[in-house]
């Protein structure tokens, strides 16, 4: 998986990067939903929208940070918020944390903020509730949404991997998000990746069931 998402067309990926761009760029809400119970809606009107698509070009270059970070294997494009639109809930089957997973967990926000977190019980959860009581107030601030756009990195069915990169994945933070351009520098960090999910931006359709419709 790692080398076959190495190994994708940079030309194709650039340009899939730059149409998922411009539908976030120029959209005002998104839509997230996922049979599981996921139903989350935000505004990005006027965001600035960030791509990793493996390439550090003359534009990323002029316009500097975050634009000239690179992961390998590239793939997302990704935007913060309007900052307390966030509304709705985030439910997750299993997300990893540390050398275990919290599975069944919920999330649910309102004005941009976490404001409750359920999972079942267990050490993984007792470990996550530990880490984020200590953690400064500010870890609460919806962070960012990222959408994977790399054909080449497919998640096997049935498999507990997550990974950003994935075309059609959605993954959604909390805390800082430096990284994306935002401006919440808090010593937290928690994300969550979703597979099979549907976002829409001004009624129209990104990511359908999981499958990524805009290239």
């Amino acid at each position: 998986l790692y080398w076959s998402g190495i190994n994708v067309d940079y030309t194709k990926l650039q340009a899939t990067g730059a149409a998922v761009r411009a539908v976030l760029k120029s959209g005002r809400q998104a839509r997230l939903t996922h049979p599981n119970g996921t139903d989350l809606t935000l505004r990005i009107e006027g965001r600035d929208v960030g791509v990793s698509d493996g390439v550090i070009s003359a534009e990323d270059i002029a316009k500097g940070p975050p634009d000239t970070q690179v992961w390998l294997p590239a793939g997302e494009v990704y935007v913060v918020p309007v900052a307390g639109t966030a509304e709705g809930k985030i439910v997750c089957d299993t997300v990893p944390f540390e050398n275990g997973e919290l599975a069944g967990a919920t999330f649910t926000v309102k004005a941009g903020k976490l404001v409750s977190h359920t999972a079942k019980p267990g050490a993984s959860y007792e470990r996550w509730k530990a880490r984020y009581a200590i953690a400064a107030t500010a870890k609460n601030d919806f962070a960012y949404i990222d959408l994977g756009i790399n054909p080449n990195v497919k998640v096997p069915a049935g498999s507990k991997l997550t990974t950003w990169v994935p075309a059609g994945t959605v993954s959604l933070g909390f805390g800082t998000n430096l990284w994306a351009g935002g401006t919440n520098d808090v010593a937290w960090a928690f994300a969550a990746s979703l597979n099979g999910c549907t976002l829409t931006v001004d009624g129209k359709t990104v990511v359908d069931a999981g499958v990524l419709k805009v290239r």
